[in-house]
C-alpha cells in the first residue's frame, strides 16, 4: 500500500485522536483509506486525495465516503 499525507491541517482532539483535513496520495482507488484508517488520526470532511494511476481528485463527504468532483462514490 502506498499512502502518502502530503499535507494536514489539525482541527481538533476526539477520542484519543487527533482530527485532520489531510491531502493524500495513493497508487489506486482501493487504498483510500477510511475515516480512522491512519494510525492516530480520524480524517475530517473535506480531506482530499489522488489517486496517482487514475489521474482522479477525491473528496471525503461527512458521511465518510470518497467521491469524485461529479458526486460519484469512488470509495465507501
Amino acid at each position: 500500500m502506498a499512502l502518502t499525507i502530503r499535507n494536514e491541517e489539525h482541527i481538533k482532539y476526539s477520542a484519543g485522536r487527533t482530527v485532520v483535513r489531510a491531502e493524500i496520495d495513493v497508487d489506486t482507488a482501493a487504498e483510500l483509506p477510511a475515516v480512522t484508517g491512519i494510525s492516530g488520526k480520524k480524517l475530517h470532511q473535506g480531506s482530499t486525495a489522488l489517486i496517482i494511476t487514475e489521474g482522479k481528485l477525491v473528496i471525503l463527504t461527512g458521511s465518510g465516503k470518497w467521491v469524485d468532483c461529479s458526486g460519484n462514490i469512488v470509495k465507501e
